[in-house]
């Protein structure tokens, strides 16, 4: 049975053999206990056949008995390659520091990515990790075992209730797991709820202090809606008032828009340029200059060595630029209509805040002119109409004649 690892580091050639008497040769070979395989006859006085090296030497006797004569056609297997090494010592030693340099890139930490973090800022945990000798730079072999790190970290971030940290070659991931907090709403003092802007009432939720208002009740701008003082004459308290009341108020949008648009589509043309990266770093291999396009769209695809668990830090990246193009497109008047109410839809509800819907929509007035299509939109939109005022303290009560 054939073993290829011991044929490679034994070596092992390629012969040709001329001569009429090549099958005796092989049955001779054989009964001798050489090593051969890949016998085939190549024409009427010539064969071929693979072999070890020792056993080349003990081939001669059988060609001068058997009148054959043979040609070594190819060297292969570990004497061979050493011998070619030895004789390219420069490539030899660039080789030998190649994989010395790849070893000593792959000892370093060239990315440090944190996860999880909301409240805490990257850079605050960023320089807690560095506190303990992650960034990047910094030698994995002088870096404490994981646990450890991951104590040290949580121990200078009290407001973490967890942390990980992940080595995965050349890449330190740290995981960090925030406390939950209630949120604490600030405390106000004794206040009114008043009316931002004219509307009708639409809903009255009262939590603390005077409903003073109705559904379907016309208000102007400034008018109590949630009184903070409560109680009866002789007896009153100030609250902080809180609640809230929604009212239809009225917008009016003029807006306009082109017939001719341009909008940009790719064309299909597009070209690479292909670096190599070093952690965070990037150097271009080809082209070594590329003019961009005018206007394009890019993407990039990342190609890292890896092995189970280990990444090398040596990997590739591919940019793609494709190319994008104006192309004019000429909207009918029904098309210009709708797109015109969509932006006016936008306008008025960033105008009217969170949480605002549109109850009616109105066309007042279409016109065409100058290439354009003006529209003039009636909105009735129901939103949060309250706003904040303060209430200062009341007045002591007279003193009765009988309390003097």
């Amino acid at each position: 049975m054939r073993n290829a690892i011991r044929e490679w580091v034994e070596g092992h050639i390629t012969v040709t053999v001329r001569g009429k008497r090549f099958e005796r040769l092989i049955n001779m070979a054989i009964r001798e206990g050489l090593h051969i395989w890949n016998i085939k006859r190549i024409n009427g006085e010539h064969g071929q056949m693979d072999m070890l090296i020792r056993d080349y030497f003990r081939l001669r006797p059988l060609l001068r008995e058997t009148g054959c004569r043979c040609h070594v056609q190819r060297r292969d297997g570990l004497p061979f390659w050493l011998i070619r090494m030895r004789l390219r010592s420069g490539f030899t030693i660039g080789v030998v520091l190649f994989f010395i340099g790849l070893y000593m890139l792959s000892g370093i930490v060239w990315n440090v990515e944190i996860v999880g973090n909301h409240r805490i800022s990257t850079e605050e945990v960023s320089r807690a990790a560095e506190k303990f000798g992650i960034k990047v730079g910094a030698w994995k072999f002088k870096l404490k075992e994981p646990l450890a790190l991951q104590r040290d970290i949580q121990g200078v971030l009290p407001d973490v209730s967890r942390v990980g940290v992940d080595i995965a070659g050349t890449r330190v991931v740290i995981e960090v797991v925030e406390k939950e907090k209630p949120e604490i709403k600030p405390e106000t003092g004794p206040r009114n709820l008043i009316a931002k802007k004219k509307a009708v009432i639409h809903s009255v939720l009262p939590e603390a202090g005077k409903s003073m208002v109705k559904v379907n009740q016309f208000v102007d701008k400034g008018q109590v809606l949630i009184s903070g003082l409560i109680g009866s004459e002789t007896s009153q308290q100030l609250v902080s008032a809180k609640g809230k009341v929604e009212g239809e108020v009225w917008y009016i949008s003029n807006v306009s828009v082109p017939l001719a648009q341009t909008v940009y589509e790719l064309t299909g043309d597009k070209q690479n340029a292909y670096y190599m990266t070093v952690g965070a770093y990037a150097l271009r291999l080809w082209p070594f200059r590329q003019d961009p396009y005018e206007r394009y769209e890019q993407s990039e695809q990342r190609y890292q060595l890896s092995y189970d668990r280990f990444t090398f830090p040596i990997g590739f990246k591919k940019e793609t630029q494709q190319k994008a193009a104006g192309v004019t497109r000429n909207l009918s008047e029904s098309e210009a209509i709708e797109a015109a109410k969509r932006f006016a839809r936008n306008d008025v509800l960033k105008r009217a805040g969170a949480d605002a819907t549109i109850k009616d929509e109105k066309v007042l007035h279409v016109k065409r002119e100058n290439g354009k299509v003006y529209l003039s939109i009636h909105y009735s939109v129901i939103e949060d109409i309250t706003a904040e005022q303060p209430l200062v303290a009341l007045p002591p009560a007279p003193l009765n004649e009988t309390d003097q």
